[in-house]
């Protein structure tokens, strides 16, 4: 089934996922730029990351918790678990100079860094007080959508799993209380969504299929689909190559011979690799049963904003053809 591109973007918080090195950031920041496109005010988060998603907009990383406006509508906020806990201390505790003192104090370093799950727990906090942030001046939501470049996979997981873990360490309290408001955040399919990202090879898939099971059964969170990234697309067949490769032989000179060997060479790896990517899209297709897109492989040696550019428009197209068969 095709993944409807215009219903994820209707959610409030889209969290995007995936093993990393399959493009989760060049996605995530496709997405928000086509949520700005469609006219949504969209904030686009970044999880302890290392500014990947500022670099695509040429920008340096930024201080954590801020947001920066990248684009027209689109805005840019790195979000990290410390800084989201001094922020929180410093709505509860309104006197500068006693916060300051708190926060530089070496009982309260100490406790951070060791105090187990706190910064994936300030993070998802964080994030979900960004979804629910009202604009003072307006009354209305701050932000129309969430687009969240979550962390690796097994980091992934202790995130979402965080305000589970605290709910059920603390039964009563203002700590259960926020978990709480949290996890109806988070497994509320109406205003949120996981989004898978993957590569159609052996460990992204393999990575991808448990990520999916943990989602689903243990966390209990609403996956929403699943973005193919990077996928060979040719009509490109062996025996074209193989054919082709024996009706230049004998006919070119030596000089001209290196140059379609390496040709041929290059379009034996590329068959070679539509044939992995066809093989791991079926696996995929029957053990993670979601709607799915998958975007192009695009030959280019570093990943700039012109290809998530490029990225956001092929979503746009599979989202309009996708409106078109529904109505026919």
């Amino acid at each position: 089934m095709p993944l409807d591109v215009g219903a994820l973007l209707r959610k409030r918080l889209l969290m995007v996922v995936g093993k990393g090195g399959v493009g989760k950031t060049t996605v995530a920041c496709a997405l928000a730029l086509e949520a700005s496109h469609a006219g949504l005010r969209t904030l686009l988060v970044e999880v302890d990351g290392v500014g990947r998603a500022a670099q695509f907009f040429d920008l340096p990383p930024g201080p954590a918790g801020q947001a920066r406006e990248v684009a027209p509508r689109l805005f840019l906020m790195d979000v990290e678990g410390a800084a989201a806990l001094a922020e929180y201390l410093m709505l509860i505790i309104p006197v500068k100079r006693v916060i300051q003192a708190v926060l530089h104090s070496r009982i309260y370093q100490y406790f951070v860094a060791a105090a187990p799950g706190l910064k994936e727990l300030m993070t998802v906090g964080k994030i979900w007080y960004e979804a629910e942030r009202v604009d003072e001046t307006t009354g209305q939501r701050r932000w129309d959508l969430l687009v969240v470049d979550a962390p690796a996979t097994g980091h992934s997981l202790q995130y979402l799993g965080m305000p589970q873990a605290a709910w059920e360490a603390f039964p009563t309290g203002l700590v259960h209380r926020e978990a709480e408001r949290v996890m109806g955040l988070l497994r509320d399919p109406n205003r949120t969504a996981v989004l898978y990202v993957t590569a159609a090879e052996e460990m992204p898939v393999n990575e991808t299929v448990e990520l999916h099971r943990r989602v689903r059964d243990s966390l209990k969170l609403p996956a929403a689909g699943l973005i193919v990234n990077r996928v060979h697309q040719s009509d490109l067949r062996p025996e074209d190559v193989e054919r082709l490769g024996k009706a230049l032989h004998g006919q070119c000179s030596a000089r001209q011979r290196a140059l379609f060997e390496a040709v041929l060479e290059r379009a034996r790896e590329e068959v070679g690799w539509i044939a992995i990517n066809q093989r791991y899209l079926a696996r995929l297709a029957q053990e993670v049963p979601l709607p799915s897109l998958t975007l192009p492989y695009l030959p280019v040696e570093e990943f700039g904003l012109r290809e998530v550019k490029i990225l956001a428009s092929w979503m746009r197209k599979a989202g309009e053809k996708e409106a078109v068969e529904g109505l026919g």
